[in-house]
C-alpha cells in the first residue's frame, strides 16, 4: 500500500538522528526481533547485583548468571569487544561487555548496528569484575527492550540544558540530583503520613471541583461541569472541607493535596501546588506547633538519619532540639523597634511601617 502524501512529507521533515533511529527500528523488526517486547527474563535489577558484589577482587568470575535492563548511556564499540554502561531508573550503573566469543559474530554485529546511546536494553550473563576491576556483565545474549527514537540531549551547550529544564524526564534520565530530589520527595510523603497516623490523623480526599472557591484569597481556575451544566472551580486551598470533616466529627484529619491559583508564576511558584493541611479538635496554635516540628524533625530523621540537614547552598540546617517560639506581637516589636500591642495607636504602626 501507497504512504499518504502528508506521511511521506512528514517523514522527509525529520531530523536526521530520529529518522535514522527509525531506520534501524525497522531493520532489527525485520530481523525478527521486537523492538518493544511485552515482557523479558529479568532475574535481577542492576541495584541488587551492585549491592551483592559491592567489593569484588579484579578479574573475577562469580559464576552468577543474571538477566536484567536499562537504559545505555555510554557505548565503546572496539572490533570483538564491545562495552556499554547500563543505567537502572535509581540512577545505579553497571557495564556491560559484548564479546565475540560469546555472543557470536551476528549478534555482535548486529548490536553495533542497532542499538543507540538512550536505548534500553536487555542482557543476560555472568557477573564479572574486568581487568580493571569494574563490576560486570559478560553478555551472552542481549535483545532490544524498548528501541529509543528521540537521542539523548547534549548537555554541554545551552540548547541542551534549556531542553533538560522543559522536558523534566529528560532531567531525570541524565542528571543524577533530579532523581535524588524525587526519591527524597517520596520518603519525605513516607515519613508525613508516618507520624500522622502514629498521632491518630485520618487522611481524607476532598474535593477538587468546588462551586464556591474559599479557604484563602487567590485567583481560581474556572472550568465547566457539562454533566451538571455549573460553572465551578478547581479548588485554591482544601481548609473548609476539611473544617467540615472535622465538625462532621473526624477529630484529627488532614489532606495531601493538589491546589490551583490563576495567578503569577515564578521558579518557586507554581500555578499547580502540593500543600499539606491538618486540623486537630480541642487544640490550639500550640498543637499544631508541636505537630508542625514533630513532621519535619521526623521527616529529616527517616530521610537522612540525622538532624543536621544540609540545604541546596551548602548551609547546614540544625533542625534538633525544641525549637524557639515567639508570639506575633514580639516578633513585630523586635522588627520595629518599639512595642507593638493590639492596643498600639494606628499613628504608631504607620510610622513604624
Amino acid at each position: 500500500m501507497n504512504q499518504e502524501p502528508e506521511m511521506v512529507a512528514e517523514e522527509q521533515d525529520l531530523p536526521e538522528q530520529i529518522a535514522i533511529r527509525l531506520a534501524k527500528r525497522e531493520r532489527l523488526i525485520a530481523s525478527g526481533s521486537e523492538a518493544y517486547p511485552v515482557s523479558l527474563e529479568i532475574t535481577a535489577t542492576i541495584d541488587q547485583v551492585k549491592n551483592k558484589y559491592p567489593d569484588l577482587d579484579v578479574d573475577v568470575a562469580t559464576g552468577e548468571t543474571v538477566g536484567l535492563a536499562g537504559r545505555v548511556m555510554f557505548q565503546r564499540n572496539t572490533g570483538k569487544l564491545c562495552f556499554a554502561t547500563l543505567q537502572a531508573g535509581s540512577g545505579a550503573r553497571i557495564q556491560i561487555m559484548l564479546s565475540l566469543d560469546k555472543v557470536g559474530e551476528e549478534n555482535l554485529e548486529q548490536y553495533k548496528e542497532l542499538v543507540d546511546l538512550g536505548d534500553h536494553l536487555f542482557v543476560s550473563g555472568e557477573v564479572i569484575t574486568s581487568k580493571r576491576g569494574e563490576l560486570s556483565i559478560l553478555v551472552d545474549n542481549w535483545a532490544m527492550a524498548a528501541k529509543t527514537i528521540r537521542p539523548l540531549p547534549n548537555l554541554h551547550n545551552e540548547l541542551g540544558e534549556e531542553y533538560r529544564v522543559r522536558h523534566r524526564y529528560v532531567d531525570l534520565i541524565v542528571r543524577d540530583r533530579a532523581r535524588e530530589v524525587v526519591q527524597i520527595r517520596s520518603k519525605v510523603m513516607q515519613s508525613l503520613r508516618k507520624t500522622f497516623t502514629q498521632d491518630d490523623f485520618i487522611e481524607v480526599e476532598t474535593p477538587m471541583l468546588q462551586t464556591i472557591h474559599g479557604g484563602a484569597s487567590a485567583r481560581p481556575f474556572k472550568t465547566h461541569s457539562n454533566a451538571f451544566d455549573t460553572e465551578l472551580f478547581l479548588r485554591i486551598a482544601p481548609e473548609l472541607f476539611l473544617k467540615r470533616a472535622v465538625v462532621g466529627g473526624i477529630d484529627r484529619v488532614y489532606e495531601i493535596n493538589r491546589n490551583f491559583r490563576n495567578e503569577g508564576a515564578d521558579r518557586t511558584h507554581s500555578p499547580e501546588f502540593a500543600m499539606l493541611e491538618a486540623y486537630e479538635a480541642y487544640g490550639d496554635y500550640n498543637t499544631m506547633a508541636a505537630l508542625t516540628q514533630a513532621l519535619i524533625q521526623n521527616a529529616a530523621m527517616d530521610v537522612f538519619g540525622t538532624l543536621q540537614v544540609q540545604l541546596e547552598d551548602g548551609e547546614v540546617n540544625d533542625l534538633s532540639g525544641d525549637w524557639a517560639r515567639i508570639s506575633m506581637f514580639e516578633s513585630l516589636s523586635e522588627a520595629a523597634g518599639v512595642e507593638i500591642t493590639p492596643e498600639t495607636d494606628i499613628s504608631v504602626l504607620k510610622k513604624a511601617c
